[in-house]
C-alpha cells in the first residue's frame, strides 16, 4: 500500500509512463490538465485517502471555480475529461494494489445540460454557399469542403491536393493540424504545430466527393499536388488562423456568426435530413461509434419531429 505517498508524485510518475503509450499532442493535453487544474487541487493529497467523496468535491469546486482567471467555472465537457485523467490514474493505482480496489463514481448537477449545437438553417446554409461561389479561394473553398464533407477544422487544413482524387471523386483523410501547448510543472510551458494522425482510428477514413464539390475543386487544383489545400504550397495554414480567416469571412458578407465546427454539425443534420442512415453518417465523420454520431451531431428540427408526430395518424 502507498502509505503517506502524495497523490501528486503518484500522477507525475503515471504520466511519464503514459507519455509512451499515447499522442504528443494528447500528452500534451494531460500535462496541461494536470499542471492547470488537477494539482492544484489534488496534488497534497495522500494517495491512499483518495477517494469518491474526494472526486466529488473536485468535480463542483471545478464547475463552479475552476477557470484559472478566476472568472467562474470549467466547461461541462473540461470538468469531465478532468475528472475521468484523474479516475484513469488511479484505476492504474488500483492495479499496481497502491491503494484498495474502491468506487470512484461521481455525480453532475441536473443543471449541467449539453449545450445545443449550432447547425446553419438552409437559408442561411444557401446564403453562405453562395457568398463562396462568389468570393471563391483555396481558402473559403476549404469552408465549402467542410459543408459537404464535414471533415474537422484540423483535418481540412492539412488537407493536400495529393488527397483528393477527383478522377473516383473521393478525399482522403489521413492527417490533422494543431497546435499543442505542453506545460511544464514549473508553470511554463511550449507550444508548437503539429501535422499528425486524425483523431481518432476511424478518423483516418475516405469522403466521397458530391457532384457540386467536384468542379468547384477541379477549377483550384493545380499542376503540382504537393501543397495543402489551404496555401497552395507546401506550408499548411494553422487552425487558428484558418478560423480567423473564417469568422472574418462571415462578418464581411453579412452572415449570422456560427463556430467552424458548426459547419461539421450542419453536414451531419443535413445528411440525416436527406435519409442518410446513422452508420453511414457515422463512417463519415469519422466517429469510433454510432451512438457518438446520434448522441452529439444529429438534432433533428421541429419540422422532422412535427413529422413523426403526423405519421402516427396513419394508424388511425
Amino acid at each position: 500500500m502507498a502509505d503517506n505517498l502524495k497523490f501528486a508524485r503518484w500522477i507525475e510518475e503515471w504520466l511519464l509512463v503514459r507519455k509512451a503509450y499515447i499522442k504528443e499532442s494528447t500528452f500534451a493535453s494531460y500535462t496541461n490538465i494536470v499542471y492547470g487544474h488537477i494539482l492544484p487541487r489534488l496534488g497534497n493529497f495522500e494517495l491512499a485517502k483518495m477517494d469518491s467523496k474526494t472526486l466529488q468535491g473536485f468535480t463542483l469546486d471545478l464547475l463552479q471555480n475552476g477557470r484559472q482567471d478566476g472568472g467562474g467555472g470549467l466547461a461541462v465537457k473540461t470538468v469531465r475529461d478532468t475528472v475521468m485523467l484523474v479516475k484513469n490514474c488511479l484505476r492504474a493505482a488500483m492495479r499496481e494494489r497502491l491503494i484498495p480496489l474502491r468506487d470512484m463514481g461521481v455525480s453532475f448537477p441536473r443543471s449541467c445540460q449539453k449545450a445545443r449545437i449550432q447547425v446553419l438553417d438552409q437559408e442561411q446554409q444557401r446564403r453562405l454557399v453562395q457568398a463562396i461561389y462568389l468570393n471563391l479561394t483555396p481558402k473559403s473553398a476549404g469552408i465549402l469542403i467542410c459543408l459537404y464533407t464535414g471533415l474537422r477544422i484540423g483535418e481540412i487544413c492539412a488537407l493536400k491536393w495529393s488527397d483528393i482524387d477527383l478522377k473516383n471523386k473521393v478525399l482522403r483523410v489521413s492527417k490533422t493540424v494543431q497546435r499543442i501547448y505542453t506545460k511544464s510543472a514549473d508553470g511554463g510551458g511550449c507550444t508548437k504545430v503539429l501535422l499528425t494522425t486524425p483523431k481518432t482510428r476511424a478518423s483516418n477514413r475516405e469522403v466521397p466527393l458530391s457532384g457540386m464539390l467536384c468542379p468547384v475543386l477541379a477549377k483550384m487544383q493545380p499542376r503540382d499536388n504537393t501543397g495543402f489545400v489551404l496555401s497552395g504550397m507546401e506550408k499548411c495554414v494553422e487552425v487558428r488562423t484558418y478560423r480567423s480567416f473564417f469568422n472574418m469571412f462571415l462578418r464581411t458578407h453579412g452572415i449570422d456568426p456560427i463556430h467552424f465546427h458548426g459547419l461539421r454539425h450542419t453536414f451531419a443534420t443535413r445528411c440525416i435530413e436527406a435519409g442518410g442512415d446513422c452508420k453511414t453518417v457515422s463512417e463519415l465523420l469519422g466517429h469510433s461509434t454510432v451512438n457518438m454520431t446520434l448522441n452529439l451531431y444529429v438534432h433533428p428540427q421541429l419540422e422532422q419531429k412535427r413529422h413523426c408526430i403526423e405519421l402516427l395518424s396513419n394508424f388511425l
